[in-house]
């Protein structure tokens, strides 16, 4: 869920390179506003932008163009570029009723995390219904708090499977699997005949892209953790999606050494000719066709949906991405408003999409021959963007997430059998609830 990406061992892979690359020539603008401390000299208008330090080089351009066009200063406020290390900074400095920071860029799973506590300003008299058709409906949906919207979409993120095209059709295979259990058996015949190290790759260590993993997993077998609020991990179809991960390993289909992989060792395997299958994000497209990360060319590989556990039920991935969101005790709504809609708006999002490989949210974009032309896996996210889900949707979700990596990492270890895995994390899923 972090837009942080570490670099591979032995792949000089991350989405940093991209952010950095892309804006190289931002770099050289110099925005001093754009991260000092006090207002410009003669106490001009100022707002505060709490953003990654990932996000910086990519807005510098932006951000100097709306201080020129506005007559503003833009503080850039940085954080930390673990996802998790810079919600509690946003959340201490909440608690504390801080209003030093106007706008905040922020996770998919926080709205509900920080509107439960009225941190976030209440957007939905701001934000037109005209307006707000114009973005996909899942990210207008992720914002959305008991009826309330309280973040715009900034930029998006989905869950792909990549696949080595040529592997499967030297192997006989017309296409990729519709089911894990075709992915599983097709994984296993790549292998045995190509002697290729690994066949299916993906976020499976504790933190919180297992999570993501994991519920994807328990998604596509037709389960969930969460139904209207209510814990319902421990119910069979769940349980089921937990076991087709750890039957995954089990087989062989999948290393045991994914349940320590996040994004990077995950990829680093795909791009590096070592693995049959890879669930990944959107912006992993544009590394493959990098020769300085990557040793596969477009030709060898193909793009689609991940796999349900049987014919008949929906395809779904839980996808990423980050919001904007307004302080509600900023002093300055209406200046902040407009740098919050200006950086939602198509040219900036245009920018995201060319420069940073980061999807739009914005609905006509993934339809621009300008936008295809530099990110066509767009094209193939118009049919897995509208099966995207969010994590699950709980003012708790901080503390759920932690438990939901811890069990979902030792189901797929196998040091929990996944039925047990599941009725210890019902149990704890419901404790957190229960004490709020």
């Amino acid at each position: 869920m972090s837009t942080s990406r570490t670099s591979v061992s032995g792949t000089t892979l991350s989405r940093r390179r991209f952010l950095q690359a892309g804006t190289a020539g931002a770099a050289l603008l110099g925005l001093s506003a754009c991260g000092g401390g006090d207002d410009a000299a003669g106490g001009g208008r100022k707002v505060v932008l709490a953003a990654s330090t990932d996000q910086r080089e990519l807005l510098r351009k932006p951000l100097a163009q709306f201080q020129a066009a506005h007559g503003v200063t833009v503080e850039y406020r940085t954080m930390p570029a673990d996802t998790g290390a810079y919600f509690d900074q946003i959340r201490t400095q909440f608690q504390a009723g801080s209003d030093d920071i106007d706008v905040i860029a922020g996770d998919v799973s926080w709205p509900a995390q920080l509107a439960a506590h009225g941190w976030l300003a209440d957007l939905t008299p701001r934000l037109a219904p005209a307006a707000r058709a114009a973005f996909l409906p899942a990210t207008i949906a992720a914002n959305t708090y008991r009826g309330k919207l309280y973040g715009v979409p900034w930029f998006n993120d989905a869950g792909f499977l990549y696949y080595r095209k040529d592997l499967l059709e030297k192997a006989g295979y017309g296409g990729p699997p519709e089911t894990w259990q075709e992915l599983q058996e097709m994984a296993l015949k790549v292998k045995a005949d190509t002697k290729i190290l690994n066949g299916y790759v993906f976020q499976g260590a504790r933190y919180e892209g297992g999570t993501v993993n994991g519920t994807e997993f328990i998604r596509s077998s037709g389960g969930d953790v969460l139904r209207n609020g209510k814990v319902v991990i421990g119910e069979p179809a769940a349980v089921r999606g937990l076991q087709i991960a750890r039957g995954l390993v089990a087989s062989g289909a999948s290393p045991a050494s994914v349940a320590e992989f996040k994004e990077d060792e995950s990829a680093g395997s795909f791009v590096g000719g070592k693995a049959v299958f890879l669930r990944s994000w959107g912006y992993l497209y544009s590394v493959v066709s990098d020769k300085t990360q990557s040793k596969l060319s477009r030709s060898q590989v193909g793009v689609t949906e991940l796999p349900v556990a049987q014919q008949g039920l929906p395809h779904v991935n839980v996808g990423g991405g980050w919001n904007l969101f307004l302080n509600r005790e900023s002093r300055r709504k209406d200046l902040a408003w407009s740098l919050i809609t200006y950086l939602a708006a198509e040219p900036q999002q245009r920018i995201w999409a060319t420069e940073g490989s980061l999807m739009p949210t914005l609905t006509g974009l993934y339809g621009d021959a300008e936008v295809l032309g530099t990110m066509p896996v767009l094209g193939r996210a118009r049919t897995v963007v509208p099966h995207t889900t969010t994590p699950p949707i709980s003012p708790y979700y901080a503390d759920m997430s932690l438990a939901m990596a811890k069990h979902f990492n030792a189901s797929l270890r196998g040091a929990e059998p996944p039925e047990q895995a599941a009725a210890a994390l019902a149990s704890e899923l419901q404790k957190i609830v229960d004490h709020g």
